[in-house]
């Protein structure tokens, strides 16, 4: 399976991969989100997930993942 086709599903450990980097600056905003998943090359379902995020800052990566209470938390990273 191509990973980059978008049928493997999003989980928590990937989104933090693309966007961890954002919270380098202080409280990130769902536009400094997606600036970080644009400058990891993120597959379009991070971005979809980012999207679906309420216009504020946040505190953290969990932060983050309270706003997604669908998203897989599973170790499991789409390519391992």
């Amino acid at each position: 399976m191509n990973w980059d086709s978008g049928f493997a599903p999003l989980t928590a450990r990937e989104l933090s991969d693309h966007i961890e980097n954002a919270f380098v600056s202080d409280r990130p905003t769902v536009v400094d989100l997606l600036d970080a998943a644009i400058r990891s090359h993120a597959r379009p379902v991070v971005f979809a997930a980012v999207n679906r995020l309420p216009p504020r800052e946040f505190e953290s990566m969990a932060d983050v993942l309270n706003e997604l209470p669908d998203l897989p938390r599973c170790d499991a990273h789409p390519m391992d």
